[in-house]
């Protein structure tokens, strides 16, 4: 796929709202994406979007290579007599950076209105106001309503969904900026990757998955994975760059360096669980990237996990393996990645692909 057509179809993905749960409208144009690049392409009851490759050699282990579709935002709880909106947290939200955020609220029928989360003027503010961020309890949004029915005129109601909006910067250096490219990068690839796959034979059964609520509750996949029954799997969710002036030292994941890989991740908040990559994947990763002269940044990263931590529980034991493209910014309404690690992700997950042949153990150690 040409730099170009990576960029349009990024920008385009980051665009559609597609909050964890109500993510209609993301797998309906990822399905049809999809069917550019394979006759083969369907969806689970879930709402999983499921792409197949057949490969050439039934001896050689099956991958699925996934991506999720959905994203964080907030659902509305609440509408008052005077036409505003409280609204909780979807997945993880910065509350920080909300106030006077711009955002579309969908409505049941799936059409998507602006609206603004409120805020005390600053010169309204005490000293001591002016030193916090008001937690999400105490917000407000604002659509320009005077009325609870005339919210309700909308098809906006109690459950309705609300979303950043839509923002998209291309700065220096390759760099490009704005709203949920979590996981729209991560998608992105699935495209590059498809394109590829369509027009090279290969030796393995490939699944390319765009899965559904991962921000809600990290499951989209395990059921993916309870259709294909794929042999093993990769989640394109890049790590967080560590490249800024406040996370210098905490990670060595740096914008425009090369793909991420997370050797390590583990959630500990109540979750007790996280993915180890095994053996066989780490080497065959390493090896494939030193000869696609492509580098790879490792992380292991504690706080954090994706759908691999319950995935690689399926079938007897799945082995997982998380990559992507670094992103700096996560979950902020202006998240950054660099093209050039994009591409490179891409190109990676496509050289791992192809490596793939009947010898490729599945044991964990490698034994």
């Amino acid at each position: 796929m040409e730099r170009a057509d990576l960029k349009t179809k990024l920008k385009e993905y980051m665009e559609i709202p597609r909050l964890s749960g109500y993510e209609k409208l993301m797998a309906e144009r990822f399905f049809g994406d999809m069917k550019k690049y394979t006759e083969l392409v369907e969806t689970d009851k879930m709402g999983n979007v499921i792409a197949i490759f057949p490969g050439t050699d039934k001896k050689t282990p099956s991958i699925m290579v996934f991506a999720h579709m959905d994203t964080i935002g907030f659902v509305i709880t609440c509408i008052t007599p005077d036409g505003f909106l409280k609204v909780d947290r979807v997945g993880g939200v910065p509350e920080k950076v909300l106030q006077g955020l711009s955002v579309r609220v969908g409505s049941e029928s799936g059409n998507y209105y602006p609206g603004v989360f409120g805020m005390k003027s600053y010169h309204a503010l005490t000293a001591a106001e002016k030193e916090k961020a008001d937690g999400i309890s105490s917000l407000f949004i604002d659509i320009g309503a005077v009325s609870a029915e005339e919210v309700r005129s909308l098809g906006i109601e109690v459950g309705c969904p609300v979303v950043y909006d839509s923002f998209y910067k291309e700065f220096l250096n390759d760099r490009i900026c704005g709203s949920y490219m979590d996981d729209a990068s991560g998608l992105t690839t699935l495209c590059q990757v498809g394109e590829a796959l369509s027009l090279t034979p290969h030796k393995a059964d490939v699944y390319l998955v765009g899965t559904v609520m991962e921000e809600y509750n990290a499951r989209g996949a395990m059921l993916a994975q309870r259709r294909v029954h794929a042999d093993m799997a990769i989640c394109l969710l890049g790590a967080g760059a560590g490249d800024t002036p406040d996370l210098k030292g905490t990670n060595n994941v740096s914008l425009g360096n090369g793909v991420s890989v997370n050797m390590f991740n583990f959630h500990g908040k109540g979750t007790l669980n996280g993915n180890i990559i095994p053996a066989p994947m780490r080497e065959h990763l390493k090896e494939t990237a030193k000869k696609a002269g492509i580098n790879i940044q490792r992380q292991a990263a504690r706080g954090a996990l994706s759908d691999t931590a319950y995935l690689q529980l399926e079938d007897g034991y799945v082995p997982c393996l998380d990559m992507g493209t670094p992103d700096r910014y996560s979950h902020s309404p202006m998240e950054m990645l660099d093209l050039k690690d994009l591409e490179k992700t891409g190109r990676l997950v496509l050289e791992f692909i192809m490596g793939i042949d009947e010898d490729f153990t599945l044991e964990r150690f490698g034994l």
